[in-house]
C-alpha cells in the first residue's frame, strides 16, 4: 500500500504524500466520462488528476502529469476501451505504473475502469476491472467503496475549487439580466371537444378499419376499433369504403386526466394516444405542405422541404418581439452538398398542451433527395453544425414555422371534418433571470451567413432573398 511523507537524507525535501487519484485515458475519446468522474470524486474530496484539469497554456502539462502520476499518485484509475489501450500515451502511463506498484508495495496500484468490453494488455490482464459499461453510477459506487476500503485519503482542501477552476476556462459567462428565450414548444390553443371510440360494422374486414393509411384522419388502432377525433360522416363512414360506428365519446380534458376507464384505458395510455394522434396530423399537414419525411433513428419521420418546395434563399420572419433572417435549406459548396432543416413533432399533455418540435438536418446530392447512407449523413451533421450555436438553431426554427405557417399565428392541424388542432406560433417563450455572454466569437457561415438587422425591409417579409 502506499506510503506518505517519506524521510530522506540531512537537507533534502520530503517527498509529497501520495493522495492523489490519476485517471489515465485515452485522449479526446474518453473526455466526457473523464470530467464526469473527474468531478464525482473531486466532490468526494478525492485529490484527482487528469489531463482534462489542463489550466494554463503556458504550462508543461505532460510533464506535469508525469510528475504528478510518479510522485503524488496513491492510484492509477485506468480507464481501459479497446481503441484507448492502444495508444502510446496510455501504455507509457501503464508501464510507470507497474514499477509504481512494484515500488510501492501495492499490487492494486492500478485500478482497471471498464468502459467498453477490452483484450487487456498481458502486463495488467491479472488486475480485476470495475465496471462501467453497464452503468456509470453502479461503476462509481463500486469504485468508492474499493477507495473507502484501502484507505484512500479524501477532503483534500480546495480540490472542488481547481476542478471548477478548469471548467469554467473558455466558457461562456453569465450576467443578472432577465433575457427571453425561445422554446421548442407550440402551445395548443384550440382542440376538438371529444374523443372517439368506433368500430366497424358486423361483417367488415378488421385489418383495413384499423390501418391508418386506409384513414382520412387521425387514427389509433385499439380492441376492435380505433379511437380518433374523427366521427362517422353523413354516409356513415370514416373514410372511403370504411364504414363505421361510434361506440363511445369522452371529453378531451377528462380523456387526458383520467384515461377512458369505461375501455380500460389508464390515463398513461390515453396521452400516448392523443400525442399518436396530433404526431399523425402534424404528418399529414407537412404532407399539405409538398414537405418530405425521413425516417431517424427514433423510428420518427422529420420533415424538410427539397429546392423545389422550400424557399432556397434567406426567410425573414417578424413576430414584433422576435425578428430575423435565416436560411432553412442550403448548398455547401465546400463539402459538396445541399442541407435541409427538418423538424419532427410529438404532441405532449403535460405540462400543458404543446406540440414540442425537434430539429435535425438533412442532406442531399442533388436538392431534391436524401442521402440514405446513415453513416455518411451522421457524419455530415456532427462536422457541419459543430459550429452553430443557440441562437442559430433558434432562428432557423422561427424561419422555417414563419414559412410554414405562411406568416400566420397559428398553425392548424386538421383531425377531422373541420376541427383542427390549433397551434399558436411562433414557439412559446420564458423568461431566464440571467443571460449568457457567449465567451468566443461565434465563426463566419460561409454557407448560411448572418444578415445584419440594417439590411432588412419591412416590405416582403418572408419572401426568398437571393
Amino acid at each position: 500500500m502506499a506510503t506518505h511523507d517519506v524521510d530522506t537524507e540531512d537537507g533534502k525535501l520530503p517527498e509529497p504524500s501520495r493522495t492523489a487519484l490519476f485517471i489515465s485515458h485515452a485522449t479526446p475519446e474518453d473526455n466526457h466520462f473523464v470530467r464526469w468522474l473527474g468531478a464525482k470524486l473531486t466532490a468526494m474530496g478525492y485529490e484527482v488528476w487528469a489531463d482534462v484539469m489542463r489550466l494554463h497554456g503556458g504550462i508543461d502539462w505532460a510533464r506535469e502529469l508525469e510528475a504528478a502520476l510518479r510522485k503524488r499518485a496513491v492510484k492509477m484509475l485506468l480507464v481501459c476501451t479497446p481503441n484507448g489501450l492502444e495508444k502510446q500515451g496510455v501504455r507509457n502511463e501503464i508501464e510507470i505504473g507497474i514499477d509504481l506498484s512494484k515500488k510501492l508495495d501495492d499490487a492494486a496500484f492500478i485500478i482497471p475502469l471498464r468502459l467498453e468490453a477490452y483484450d487487456a494488455p498481458f502486463r495488467i490482464a491479472h488486475a480485476q476491472y470495475i465496471d462501467f459499461k453497464a452503468s456509470w453510477a453502479r461503476g462509481l459506487a463500486e469504485l468508492v467503496a474499493l477507495l473507502r476500503d484501502q484507505g484512500i485519503p479524501q477532503a483534500t482542501p480546495g480540490a472542488m475549487d481547481t476542478w471548477l477552476v478548469a471548467h469554467t476556462v473558455g466558457s461562456d459567462k453569465l450576467v443578472e439580466r432577465s433575457e427571453p428565450l425561445v422554446s421548442n414548444w407550440l402551445e395548443v390553443v384550440n382542440q376538438p371537444d371529444l374523443v372517439r371510440y368506433c368500430e366497424a360494422p358486423v361483417g367488415v374486414p378488421l385489418e383495413p378499419f384499423q390501418n391508418r393509411l386506409c384513414h382520412k384522419f387521425p387514427v389509433v388502432p385499439f380492441r376492435t376499433g380505433v379511437i380518433t377525433f374523427s366521427k362517422p360522416d353523413g354516409d356513415g363512414s370514416l373514410g372511403p369504403e370504411l364504414p363505421a360506428k361510434e361506440m363511445g365519446s369522452i371529453s378531451t380534458a377528462k380523456f387526458l386526466q383520467d384515461g377512458w376507464p369505461e375501455y380500460g384505458i389508464d390515463a398513461y395510455h390515453s396521452k400516448r394516444m392523443y400525442s399518436d394522434l396530433g404526431s399523425q396530423a402534424f404528418d399529414a399537414f407537412c404532407k399539405t405542405r409538398g414537405l418530405k419525411g425521413v425516417l431517424g433513428a427514433n423510428k420518427r419521420l422529420s420533415w424538410w422541404g427539397d429546392i423545389k418546395s422550400a424557399p432556397i434563399g434567406q426567410v425573414r420572419f417578424d413576430w414584433n418581439f422576435r425578428r430575423g433572417s435565416r436560411q432553412i435549406v442550403g448548398h455547401s459548396g465546400k463539402r459538396g452538398v445541399h442541407w435541409h432543416y427538418a423538424l419532427n413533432a410529438q404532441l405532449r399533455a403535460s405540462p400543458l398542451w404543446h406540440l414540442r418540435l425537434s430539429p435535425r438536418l438533412v442532406f442531399s446530392q442533388n436538392g431534391l433527395d436524401a442521402i440514405e447512407d446513415s453513416k455518411r449523413s451522421h457524419t455530415l451533421r456532427r462536422s457541419f453544425a459543430k459550429g452553430w450555436r443557440n441562437a442559430r438553431w433558434r432562428d432557423m426554427l422561427c424561419a422555417y414555422l414563419w414559412w410554414l405557417s405562411e406568416g400566420k399565428s397559428e398553425l392548424r392541424l386538421s383531425v377531422a371534418a373541420d376541427e383542427f388542432l390549433s397551434l399558436a406560433v411562433p414557439p412559446m417563450q420564458f423568461s431566464c433571470p440571467v443571460t449568457v455572454l457567449e465567451g468566443e466569437e461565434i465563426p463566419i457561415d460561409e454557407d448560411d451567413p448572418d444578415i445584419p438587422p440594417e439590411s432588412w425591409s419591412d416590405d416582403g417579409a418572408g419572401e426568398d432573398e437571393q
